[in-house]
């Protein structure tokens, strides 16, 4: 380490020295390098699986020092290993596996107390090696994600800067491109336990985003891919009308597939024509998946042509001023549900939302049509609306739009 060597230069050092495999893990447990025994890694079994991973991401963020875990071939770990954390402060940067010959011999057999300590010295060794390379990494990506941040933010005004900027960026001004934004879910099925480890939680939704980052790269190498604020945002050069939206649902389905417990969200911003269109473009992606995420639609792909009034309605930054639109509009109904312990609210939103039908929203409410028909008479006169007014229902849809936006966040 101290003449240069990189990561792989020490596993195959590590390997021949102890005449074992050896595999380096990055945080995740993905492998970063491996060294089969005499230099042959084919022969390697070593492919764990999810359950597998999250098991043993669990025990480690708990004990931070190395460890003996036996062959779980099930788990697609037919061999025993020595595990051991390649931390640097407080930081896990990735794990050191030591793995043992599938049968001992005596002259393979080494004390468990020994495997662990030449375990627990080689991942230092590893540590500074992995802080050497992550330092270097980092300073590349915090020069390219300043550039991005400037011109997803419209924080560069000047048009000459902004594209600029963009061309440092890759960004090809001959084509059009379109802003995704991904953000994954947290995973509601998990067990209250794993939610309230914090660093599990992290550590996993980083996990997803790295890997939709690479699929994304994958599948369209001249996008401009970023992470930022626990999500990925991706600046896609469109070659067809569909080709985001496509996109976009390649992602929802992996994750679907590999991730299930985090479902990942897609919006979808406007077209940029240049570069000084893309902090529109990228808040209106935003936008798009908050507001899919917030009105039930999580792991889908959401477009902001697809808001309809929302694109609107979500203009309003100031929530004292929608507020005060629901106090004028719908105030006294809803003072006259709390107060007298009715759901006029509920009423005229199920009304509202059947096309002003009688018979529908009767049937839905689970009540007589004649009773359906007194409700919404009384709450034309408790709120002064004429709901045979197309006017006066729209005033009533906006102001229960937004009390569902209230709800969900």
């Amino acid at each position: 380490m101290l003449q240069g060597a990189d990561a792989e230069a020490i596993t195959v050092a590590l390997a021949e020295l102890l005449d074992r495999p050896v595999v380096l893990l990055d945080g995740m447990m993905r492998t970063v390098a491996l060294q089969g025994r005499n230099g042959d890694a084919s022969t390697l079994n070593w492919e764990p699986t999810e359950a597998y991973v999250s098991r043993v991401l669990q025990t480690m963020a708990g004990e931070r020092r190395s460890m003996r875990l036996p062959p779980l071939p099930a788990w697609g770990v037919g061999a025993g290993c020595v595990l051991a954390p390649v931390i640097a402060g407080d930081a896990t940067l990735g794990y050191l596996a030591i793995l043992e010959p599938e049968t001992l011999d005596g002259a393979d057999a080494v004390p468990a107390e020994a495997d662990l300590l030449a375990a627990q010295h080689a991942a230092s060794v590893y540590a500074l090696a992995l802080m050497r390379e992550r330092l270097a990494a980092e300073v590349t990506t915090e020069l390219r994600d300043e550039l991005l941040e400037g011109l997803l933010d419209g924080q560069v005004t000047d048009d000459q800067a902004t594209r600029e900027r963009a061309r440092r960026l890759g960004y090809d001004e001959s084509m059009v491109y379109q802003v995704l934004a991904m953000l994954p879910d947290d995973a509601p099925e998990a067990d209250g336990a794993r939610r309230a480890d914090a660093s599990w939680t992290g550590g996993w939704r980083r996990r997803v985003i790295d890997s939709v980052a690479q699929l994304v790269r994958d599948r369209a190498p001249q996008a401009i891919v970023t992470r930022r604020r626990e999500e990925l945002v991706v600046l896609l050069p469109g070659t067809t009308e569909t080709a985001a939206a496509d996109l976009g649902k390649t992602v929802t389905l992996y994750v679907t597939s590999m991730y299930p417990e985090w479902p990942v969200t897609v919006g979808i911003g406007s077209q940029c024509e240049a570069p000084r269109d893309i902090a529109r473009s990228y808040a209106q992606a935003r936008r798009a998946a908050e507001v899919a995420l917030r009105f039930g639609r999580r792991g889908e792909v959401v477009t902001f042509e697809d808001l309809g009034f929302y694109r609107l309605l979500f203009q309003i930054s100031d929530r004292n001023e929608l507020r005060a639109f629901v106090e004028q509009v719908l105030g006294p109904l809803l003072e006259y549900d709390q107060k007298h312990r009715t759901d006029f609210v509920q009423t005229i939103s199920s009304y509202l939302t059947n096309n002003n039908s009688l018979q529908a929203t009767a049937k839905e409410l689970f009540v007589h049509v004649n009773t359906a028909a007194y409700r919404l008479q009384r709450i034309q006169t408790i709120t002064g609306l004429d709901l045979s007014k197309t006017e006066d229902c729209l005033l009533a849809r906006v102001a229960l739009m937004i009390l569902e936006d209230e709800a969900a966040t």
